[in-house]
């Protein structure tokens, strides 16, 4: 299955659309050099780290986790067929403000494999304001108490 960014829906902006579209087989159906500077250098970084996570979205085992339909969040992760990494996209599909974060709990982890969690697809000069960006858990934790993300 392929997703491209379009210029459809531009009240939403480019890095979710490119977080969404990143969940499949990523293409680009606008106009790049019409991107501001800061959308233009998001996209460029975030080509790159889809790249990098390819072969598990691509190959590896999907696992829905948050259905769309059931609520305001959605919630998809990869798994590399040998388990050593794994990718997890969560969306807040309408977003308002001050909105709780969502527990997800991740499958088809390795139990007894550490996992480093690092956001990615940040906008240039914005920092993660995830809790767990950069800790590290079991798979075993991630199955069973899950991330609040």
């Amino acid at each position: 299955m392929g997703s491209h960014v379009t210029n459809w829906n531009k009240n939403t902006s480019v890095k979710f659309r490119t977080d969404v579209c990143s969940s499949c087989k990523l293409g680009f159906d606008i106009d790049l050099k019409s991107l501001s500077g800061d959308d233009y250098k998001f996209v460029q970084n975030a080509v790159k780290n889809y790249d990098s996570m390819k072969p598990m979205i691509l190959e590896g085992d999907q696992y829905r986790l948050v259905s769309p339909y059931e609520g305001n969040h959605c919630a998809i992760n990869y798994v590399s067929k040998d388990k050593q990494r794994a990718v997890l996209f969560a969306y807040d599909l309408h977003p308002r403000y001050k909105e709780p974060v969502m527990n997800v709990k991740m499958q088809g982890l390795d139990a007894d494999k550490v996992y480093t969690i690092k956001e990615t697809n940040l906008m240039p000069g914005k920092e993660s304001d995830l809790e767990c960006n950069g800790k590290q858990y079991s798979g075993d934790y991630l199955m069973k108490v899950g991330l609040n993300v």
